[in-house]
């Protein structure tokens, strides 16, 4: 029971220009709404500007965010004029289970921003005993962290720092850098090794004003990643005159030679030089340009150390000590654990199988220390231009303040994206923003150029383009086994994710997102998995009983469907046990619910009639299935009117290491630490069926062209899972205009999805 409960009201005159009345009401029942869903908990007092909230559960908030607040009384919301609030301090305070807690909040409402005193012209308002004064809050959607700076590092007092904002991406408005679009060609390159192997790469060059002596751009590809995921970069540079080489490595992910189990930093060092003697070859009289990223960029540093051949080294998101960035990703030394001949035959780095060798040649030719990195930046003779991530949980401030000591004058320029993780793509904004304060630094640094006045930028259509030729190549060739026994063994090792804190808040974000979950009403898990979104929603109405149950006349009807048998059990088995627990007084008091499971596909038509449930949710799912748009439209098909569908899906290109290191960082347990692992192994292959399209994560404007299609009263898409998954919230207006047909399959008789009668009840 909520510790204000009791709170009693009593007679109080409310009178124009005196806060105090209200001031002194704390505390009173407050609802936040922020990114789709409703928490709700009490105002708990002032102190001075300072205002103070408690709500249950863990809200999608951040600090400095605003929050926009007004009162009402008995419903009626029009007495008071809104005021201002900025989040200055946040506290999360755990309950009994990792999925219980209280939020804390801290609000500074300067004095000269303070409404509440304000009331309508003349007016007097009487709160007698028994009315309800209440406080509501919204979430300013402008004021989360989606506008930010880059800003560059000091290099010394003569150095001055200049911010840089973020527009939309109908800009400029910043006076200094004017964008136009150019347009771009593309065409394939191989190139073969001194041992025979070819490496895959794409030449991008300007349609217009090209020249063979303008800069020569080579991109390395990050450590599990391809030429593919730096297209949008290499257009960046190719539309602004530079002659872009990008490739993907041999022996890893991608077009190139050799088996990904082979791969080594050696081979990639090689792969690095080789394509820079080709540009070098092939454009004798142009500026080259390396550019790398994460590992990439100390392979990149150590080919530059021996044979210098660049011009500008450009390093991004940079690991520089790979020994303290692994043990920091996999929680133990793997180099110490290989020299002491206590490594397997094969190991996971960074989320990729790779054979020992990797290890070993990892330390043979000095790779792995940040003294041998650091001995490397001492031998370079280009410019470096150091590109960091604030947030980076891979690498540590330490460390990159080492290496810019190494690097002395030759670090030319040093620029840190506020608020970014270690993939720069994660966010295409920041990406975007940060290409051009690179293209700007590289027109200065090699072509000898003040900053240019006009920073031209790709043609979207002729980049979307390109990106679907390329992902069907990758198609082609795609390896990635993310068949049944897969997610048999993801859901296996997923027990312990389900008590990650990100996690944690986002079964909090999309249970509050659902609304109110009310008897009688019909709830559809799809996609159930071991059942943690079905426990959590469980416990969170369980939270709202008193004195009993309440539930008796009507039941919630639970059904919860999956692809996967086993994973039906687990969801069935942890269910029982709830239960269980609160028949014996451990827990409080459950819902009346009666519980379904099917054995059911999503990717295909779902074997119930239309209009059929009250609520559905669908949790970090639909992006497996091979349409996902498709599923979607059948979701809205049997959800009822007036009913509401709430979906989680991963973002395109997300970076999951600050969640990882979250959920390593609170493993208490070997086996925890071992699921923890298993998880960056199931992630790296992940990641790499999204490549060859066998998964489909949906950026917002895919998911709001979707949204558009179906008709729906009221669409929300927000951002959740750490900033790393989007939250789609549906409502079906109680009259619909058109029936919602089932999707059709493209075999004329399908035996997919066919319940064999009723679905097995479970008490």
């Amino acid at each position: 029971m909520n510790q204000f409960a009791g709170s009693k009201q009593v007679t109080q005159e409310l009178v124009p220009g005196d806060p105090s009345g209200i001031r002194h009401l704390s505390p009173l029942p407050f609802s936040l709404h922020c990114l789709g869903g409703v928490w709700e908990g009490y105002l708990v007092g002032w102190h001075g500007d300072n205002l103070q909230l408690r709500l249950t559960g863990f809200p999608p908030i951040e600090l400095s965010q605003i929050i926009e607040l007004k009162y009402d009384i008995s419903g009626q919301d029009h007495l008071f004029k809104k005021f201002h609030g900025m989040i200055k301090d946040i506290q999360v305070e755990p309950g009994q289970t990792a999925w219980e807690g209280t939020t804390d909040i801290l609000l500074d409402c300067p004095t000269e921003n303070d409404a509440i005193g304000f009331f309508s012209s003349g007016m007097k308002v009487l709160l007698p005993q028994g009315e309800s004064l209440m406080v509501h809050g919204h979430a300013l959607k402008n004021s989360f962290n989606s506008s930010w700076n880059i800003h560059n590092h000091e290099l010394s007092d003569s150095t001055p720092g200049v911010s840089f904002r973020e527009k939309e991406e109908k800009e400029p408005k910043d006076g200094s850098l004017i964008l136009q679009k150019t347009g771009i060609s593309s065409s394939r390159l191989t190139i073969k090794k001194d041992n025979g192997q070819r490496i895959s790469a794409y030449h991008d060059q300007p349609t217009e004003g090209n020249s063979t002596e303008e800069p020569v751009v080579v991109i390395a590809p990050g450590y599990g990643e391809t030429k593919r995921d730096y297209l949008t970069l290499a257009y960046y540079f190719a539309s602004n005159g530079f002659h872009v080489v990008r490739y993907d490595h041999t022996n890893h992910v991608g077009e190139s030679d050799g088996l990904h189990y082979q791969v080594s930093l050696s081979s990639m060092k090689n792969d690095f030089q080789t394509v820079t003697r080709y540009a070098r070859a092939t454009w004798p009289h142009s500026a080259i340009i390396g550019v790398a990223s994460s590992l990439a960029s100390r392979v990149a540093l150590k080919a530059e150390a021996e044979c210098p051949s660049l011009s500008l080294l450009i390093m991004l998101m940079s690991i520089v000590n790979v020994q303290r960035s692994a043990a920091t990703v996999h929680q133990e030394d793997l180099f110490a654990a290989y020299g002491d001949k206590q490594c397997p035959a094969s190991a996971n780095f960074l989320g990729f199988n790779v054979g020992n060798q990797f290890l070993g040649d990892a330390i043979a030719n000095k790779f792995v220390t940040i003294e041998h990195t650091l001995i490397d930046a001492k031998s370079l003779t280009s410019p470096v231009i150091l590109v960091s991530a604030e947030k980076d949980a891979w690498v540590a401030p330490e460390d990159l303040q080492a290496f810019r000591n190494a690097l002395d004058r030759r670090l030319e320029h040093w620029m840190v994206v506020p608020d970014a993780l270690h993939r720069l793509q994660e966010n295409p904004k920041r990406a975007r923003e940060t290409y051009r304060r690179l293209i700007a630094q590289c027109h200065k640094q090699v072509n000898q150029k003040a900053d240019p006045d006009v920073i031209h930028t790709p043609n979207r259509l002729a980049l979307g383009r390109q990106n679907r030729q390329e992902k069907f190549a990758q198609q082609q060739q795609a390896e990635t086994d993310v068949g049944a026994g897969f997610w048999q063994d993801y859901l296996g090792h997923f027990q312990s994710v389900a008590q990650c804190r990100d996690y944690v808040k986002l079964l909090d974000h999309v249970f509050h997102a659902l609304g109110p979950i009310t008897p009688g009403q019909r709830f559809l898990d799809a996609g159930c998995g071991n059942g943690n979104a079905g426990l959590y929603f469980l416990d969170k109405l369980s939270s709202t009983i008193l004195n009993g149950i309440p539930f008796l006349e009507k039941s919630i009807q639970y059904v919860g469907i999956d692809v996967v048998p086993d994973a039906l059990k687990r969801a069935n088995n942890a269910m029982l046990a709830t239960t269980t627990k609160w028949q014996h007084g451990i827990t409080s008091p459950t819902p009346f619910v009666t519980k379904a499971w099917a054995h059911v596909d999503l990717g295909q038509p779902l074997p119930f009639p239309d209009n059929r449930f009250d609520r559905i949710v669908s949790n970090l799912v639909i992006g497996y299935v091979q349409d996902p748009g498709a599923t979607l439209r059948e979701l809205y098909r049997v959800l009822a009117p007036g009913g509401r569908i709430v979906i989680s899906n991963l973002k395109p290109n997300g970076d999951f290491s600050g969640i990882y290191q979250s959920l390593v960082s609170s493993a208490a347990l070997p086996q925890q630490r071992e699921e923890a692992r298993d998880l960056l192994n199931n992630y790296g292959k992940i990641r790499q069926a999204e490549k060859e399209g066998q998964f489909c994560f949906y950026d917002q404007t895919q998911w709001e062209s979707i949204v558009a299609t179906l008709g729906c009263t009221n669409a929300g898409i927000f951002s959740t899972f750490a900033g790393q998954a989007y939250l789609v919230v549906l409502d079906k207006p109680i009259v619909c205009t058109q029936a919602q047909k089932p999707i059709q399959n493209a075999e004329p008789c399908s035996t997919r999805n066919q319940l064999p009668g009723i679905l097995k009840q479970v008490a």
